[in-house]
């Protein structure tokens, strides 16, 4: 943050606007103006407070990656090792399983997973197996607003003249738009 940045917040704490912000207006394009550096160097400070923390947090999590990483090596060998008995066991058992106070080492089985390729449609559709193949249905919004009459009520009648009962449109106020110079 520069030495005006720093000016402009202290000029903000010191002027009190944000404690008296009721009866506080803008009344003269000067007032504007002042307003607007204040954005901006607020928006700066935040800026920086996130690059730091975002900083911050990278630091943390590469720490808690190296702390977990030799951790979780081990798991993976006391795992292996766990699995090597339990298939040990298998040998003379096929439902053997591994059970102690503080654990249990069992088998599930698992779907077989299926892989499609990106021309699998087509391929269906040329084998005649449409059935399989999903279609979604949606509305082209565009083209529907380009077609359709709005009435004062927010009712939205087609192009011959039925109240389409199931859309109706909402009207909303004019959003003001804040936007500072670069």
């Amino acid at each position: 943050m520069n030495a005006l940045e720093k000016y402009e917040i202290e000029d903000l704490k010191e002027s009190k606007v944000l404690e008296e912000n009721q009866t506080w207006k803008i009344d003269s394009l000067e007032g504007a103006d002042w307003a607007f550096r204040k954005i901006s160097t607020l928006k700066q400070a935040n800026k920086e407070i996130n690059q730091l923390a975002n900083k911050e947090r990278e630091r943390i999590a590469d720490w808690e990656n190296k702390e977990t990483q030799s951790n979780q090596d081990s798991i993976d060998f006391f795992g292996h090792k766990l699995a090597d008995y339990l298939y040990q066991l298998r040998k003379s058992d096929k439902k053997a399983k591994v059970k102690t106070p503080h654990g249990t080492v069992s088998t599930r089985k698992q779907s077989d997973v299926w892989e499609y390729t990106n021309d699998a449609v087509e391929k269906l559709k040329e084998m005649g197996l449409t059935e399989f193949i999903e279609v979604k249905e949606s509305i082209k919004k565009a083209d529907l607003k380009k077609s359709v009459t709005v009435l004062e009520d927010g009712s939205v009648v087609s192009p011959d003249g039925e109240i389409i009962e199931s859309i109706k449109v909402i009207p909303r106020d004019d959003k003001v738009v804040i936007k500072e110079a670069e």
